[in-house]
C-alpha cells in the first residue's frame, strides 16, 4: 500500500491524485442544494488533505472541508488543540440551502500525524 493511499485510509476516503501532490478526500454526509439542485460534488462536500514537498518526512499538510455555521467554532477549536493553523473560512457557492462554509487548515509536519490529528479533530466536532 503506497503511503497516499495510507493516508487515505486515515481519513476513510479515496486518493484523488498522486501528483504533483498526494491527495485524498472523502465526502461529508450533508444533505445540500445548490440553485435548488440536489448536489454531492466533491466540490460542494469535500473533506479533502494534500500533502507535497516531502523534506525529512515532513510534508506541506494542507486540509480543507465544507462546514456548517454552528460546527465552525467546535473543528476550529479542535483543530487549534492540534496545533494546526486554521487559515480560512469562507463560503463558495451561492443559493447554496443549508448554508455551506468552507474551512482551510495547515501545516509543516508529519502527513501522517496531520491526517490522524484532522479525522480527530473532525469527529471531536461531529463533522463527520
Amino acid at each position: 500500500m503506497s503511503a497516499c493511499e495510507r493516508l487515505a485510509a486515515i481519513i476513510g476516503g479515496t486518493v484523488i491524485a498522486t501528483s504533483p501532490a498526494c491527495v485524498v478526500q472523502r465526502l461529508r454526509n450533508i444533505e445540500a442544494t445548490i440553485l435548488g439542485r440536489r448536489t454531492r460534488s466533491p466540490l460542494a462536500l469535500p473533506f479533502a488533505l494534500s500533502f507535497e514537498n516531502s523534506r525529512n518526512g515532513e510534508t506541506l499538510n494542507l486540509g480543507e472541508t465544507v462546514i456548517l455555521q454552528e460546527e465552525i467554532n467546535p473543528f476550529l477549536t479542535a483543530l487549534r488543540e492540534r496545533g494546526i493553523k486554521v487559515t480560512a473560512v469562507h463560503n463558495h457557492w451561492l443559493f447554496d440551502q443549508p448554508r455551506l462554509m468552507y474551512m482551510h487548515w495547515e501545516n509543516v509536519g508529519d502527513p501522517f500525524e496531520f491526517a490522524r490529528n484532522s479525522i480527530e479533530a473532525a469527529r471531536q466536532a461531529r463533522l463527520l
